[in-house]
């Protein structure tokens, strides 16, 4: 490799995406991965980080962020919180509040938001209306789009809706032919608002009822349906934040039949389960809703099988305001979490249960860039790929302090949880954008990132 100068050189031991290489280099050009060196190889360089005893991943990716579902948070708090969690590349979701993203005029004036605010580089996921408009599918594949996102589930007919049966046997044939992955929201309405409705009634309000009227049957049910609908139509199928490992199960029954599918857990639910309910009351209710103990350890039993394809946070701020009613059905749905998907993986998953150090890298940036068309600009640590790093201190012992993460929200389910493994700076091609407990990085910083 050239030994001519380099802007950046980085010294630690680099995570790439089939092994890791202890103190080892990687060199920076122009924002670009240029080569990995040993040491005593390595050429000059004008600027170098020394991260001697710490692990130098890839710059992750967030494949499950909503910055817009309300309008406290926004690129400015969302992107912040993500450089500050090593996350260099955060994959939107459509649902903005106002303008769901399902028209090519609504997706141009998105990419013009993270010009002007975003402080890491951001992918866009497009949907589609209730009734289908199949006509807009190529014009927002074109645009760059890296997947679309739909529901089985209606929160709003507008902003959120379930797409019908007949609505997707007419439209996954067309998304099929885009090559793009298209995911789903995995929860059955109707169940789940009888169910509701029933526990309203009986004035059974209590954090539990979250759970107990979001049943797993809720959740494998529209699985098994758009497993089906994937293996009739050749779309490229996605199940977002899957909670049970029945789900698992049937992904893989599917898989075997060659149907493309992918699923994403979260951490959630590998680290809260339905008994945390009594304890963190709203800030826990999450859709789909926290699971018994046995369905989390299973969900563990999965992801290191590796039958689980990569983790997102499913970053889904409130203001305090929209967690604090005691009757839980009241409160919004959802958490933040792309400040601590990357330390809390590291600390439940490769300290306290052995998860390769390698392995985290591919479901944290590796496997969701691939999926989604970002690779190789994204993902991994390889030459002439983006020089987007998280540097994480293995052995740093600290607290989760939700007052001072960089969401809008200021409150998490894991506020006070002790943390083993730090993010200490995040690197994004090239420019430091988070160190010492700051970020660094300004609104534009970032940039759009188009699937290719």
């Amino acid at each position: 490799m050239s030994s001519s100068s380099v802007d950046l050189l980085i010294k630690g031991d680099l995570v790439l995406s089939d092994r890791v290489l202890k103190e080892s280099c990687v060199g920076v050009v122009a924002g670009k991965i240029v080569g990995i060196y040993a040491v005593e190889q390595a050429p000059a360089a004008t600027e170098t980080i020394d991260a001697t005893g710490k692990l130098v991943f890839p710059g992750m990716v967030d494949a499950h962020v909503h910055s817009y579902s309300n309008l406290h948070e926004q690129f400015e708090n969302s992107t912040a919180a993500a450089a500050a969690g090593g996350v260099t590349t955060i994959i939107e979701m459509p649902y903005d509040q106002g303008a769901p993203v399902f028209t090519p005029e609504i997706y141009r004036e998105k990419i013009g938001w993270i010009a002007e605010k975003a402080k890491v580089d951001v992918a866009l996921l497009a949907t589609l209306k209730k009734e289908g408009n199949v006509e807009a599918i190529a014009p927002l594949a074109e645009l760059g789009a890296c997947g679309f996102k739909l529901s089985a589930f209606e929160t709003d007919p507008y902003r959120f809706p379930r797409i019908d049966d007949n609505v997707l046997l007419e439209v996954l044939p067309e998304l099929a032919k885009t090559g793009l992955t298209v995911g789903f929201h995995a929860e059955n309405d109707v169940i789940i608002e009888a169910l509701i409705s029933r526990y309203r009634e009986q004035g059974k309000t209590f954090p539990k009822a979250h759970c107990e009227t979001r049943p797993p049957i809720s959740e494998t049910l529209a699985v098994g349906k758009l497993l089906e609908f994937a293996y009739w139509t050749g779309a490229a199928l996605h199940i977002y934040h899957a909670s049970h490992p029945r789900c698992i199960d049937m992904i893989d029954w599917y898989r075997q039949q060659g149907v493309n599918v992918s699923v994403e857990t979260c951490p959630h639910y590998l680290i809260l389960t339905e008994d945390d309910m009594a304890e963190k009351k709203a800030f826990a209710k999450i859709n789909p809703p926290m699971r018994s103990a046995e369905a989390v350890a299973g969900m563990w039993q999965a992801l290191l099988d590796g039958r689980i394809d990569w983790v997102a946070s499913d970053h889904a701020p409130w203001p305090l305001e929209k967690k604090n009613n005691p009757d839980i059905f009241s409160n919004g749905s959802g958490a933040p979490g792309v400040e601590s998907i990357l330390p809390l993986l590291f600390s439940e998953g490769v300290v306290k249960r052995g998860l390769g150090v390698v392995r985290l890298a591919q479901l944290l940036a590796l496997r969701p860039a691939e999926r989604f068309k970002l690779a190789p600009r994204k993902g991994a640590i390889s030459v002439g790929a983006d020089a987007d790093f998280a540097i994480l201190d293995p052995t740093a012992e600290w607290v989760f302090d939700a007052a001072a993460t960089q969401s809008s929200a200021k409150w998490s389910p894991y506020d006070g949880m002790r943390v083993q493994g730090k993010v200490v700076r995040t690197v994004l091609r090239g420019k430091t954008i988070f160190a010492d407990g700051k970020v660094l990085a300004k609104g534009g910083d970032g940039c759009y990132v188009p699937a290719v």
